[in-house]
């Protein structure tokens, strides 16, 4: 009931946003969104230092996060190199391309790029300086504002009667309303469902396959999960906000509060840290395990934070690549977790 209940807010939101598409408002969403996720992390990190047997063990928790995060990833980009050997590197004159022929494809200096039938525009390879900043600032903030929480939680003996109230399942409601109505008002959404070929699915596929194979694998050295639980740490793919608040209230009911915020906690340091990987070892995966494995590493977070790094990485010309990956994972983050949460 839960998980419906909010991917109905969710498609809520994608009706409002495509009614409201052409209002000026609509461009505040993102500002608006970054805002809820800092109030939603905040809350957590309230309730997580409320929590004396979590901040016991928060250390632990931090490297099981580690271990499904770097499993996560791993498998991700040894599926990605597959993927890209197999389906998209093409031999050329003088040295190897994408050879991705999502419409047409142009020749540059020996290079097959992607395209769509046209170029893609710089103001959406987000190469700029300032956007590079702009991912680290917000992973920063993320970072400060779950921090702040714990040590607010932490430090000051909140009202019982403000801590049974769930508020972060309200946070959350507006966050996914939000997401919606972005995804609704974005003409790159309805693009990338346009352009949709039937090879570029193998990419999203790849994020799946490797990453909830690998987490599956690990959670043998982790006797305080099982592998469902793991899984749908895993399912999170960088989405932390949506994740970890996911899994905390649905697996509450199941495991009792303490050990559903536990796991909450380690979603959210494990996908936290996918993001952070992804944007500082881009160059290195791109080089060792081909064009598509910053994509895969990045997970949903391919249209936003990384996308920067991606970018500088890999080439203007997977831009397009990227953004079809991330709308589909994005999307798939609410069922997977909550599947997984289920079993």
């Amino acid at each position: 009931m839960f998980t419906l209940k909010v991917i109905g807010v969710m498609l809520t939101g994608v009706l409002l946003g495509y009614a409201c598409r052409k209002f000026r408002g609509m461009a505040c969403l993102e500002k608006s969104i970054f805002a809820t996720v800092l109030l939603l992390l905040f809350w957590m990190g309230v309730e997580v230092g409320n929590n004396p047997h979590v901040t016991r063990n928060l250390f632990s928790l931090g490297g099981q996060a580690l271990l499904l995060s770097l499993a996560g990833m791993l498998g991700s980009v040894l599926a990605a190199g597959f993927v890209y050997r197999r389906f998209f590197q093409k031999s050329v004159s003088e040295e190897p391309g994408p050879g991705l022929e999502t419409g047409t494809t142009f020749e540059r200096k020996g290079v097959a790029e992607p395209c769509t039938g046209k170029r893609e525009r710089d103001s959406i390879s987000g190469e700029s300086p300032k956007k590079k900043s702009g991912a680290w600032k917000s992973t920063c903030l993320t970072l400060g504002a779950f921090a702040a929480g714990c040590i607010l939680g932490y430090l000051l003996s909140l009202p019982d009667s403000l801590m049974q109230q769930d508020v972060s399942l309200y946070i959350l409601y507006a966050l996914m309303l939000q997401v919606g109505a972005s995804m609704g008002a974005d003409s790159k959404t309805k693009e990338a469902i346009r352009q949709i070929r039937p090879k570029l699915l193998l990419v999203p596929l790849a994020t799946w396959v490797g990453t909830l194979s690998f987490c599956a694998l690990v959670s043998f050295l982790l006797p305080r999960w099982n592998l469902w639980e793991s899984m749908a740490v895993g399912s999170g793919f960088a989405y932390y906000s949506l994740s970890s608040i996911l899994i905390t209230e649905i697996k509450t009911p199941l495991i009792g509060l303490t050990a559903a915020t536990e796991l909450g906690v380690i979603a959210l340091m494990a996908n936290i840290s996918r993001e952070i990987f992804t944007i500082v070892g881009a160059p290195f995966l791109a080089r060792c395990f081909g064009k598509l494995a910053p994509i895969c590493a990045g997970g949903a977070t391919t249209l936003d934070t990384t996308l920067p790094a991606i970018t500088q990485a890999c080439g203007k010309e997977w831009v397009f690549v990227s953004m079809f990956h991330a709308v589909l994972v994005d999307l798939s983050v609410p069922f997977l977790v909550s599947f997984f949460c289920s079993l």
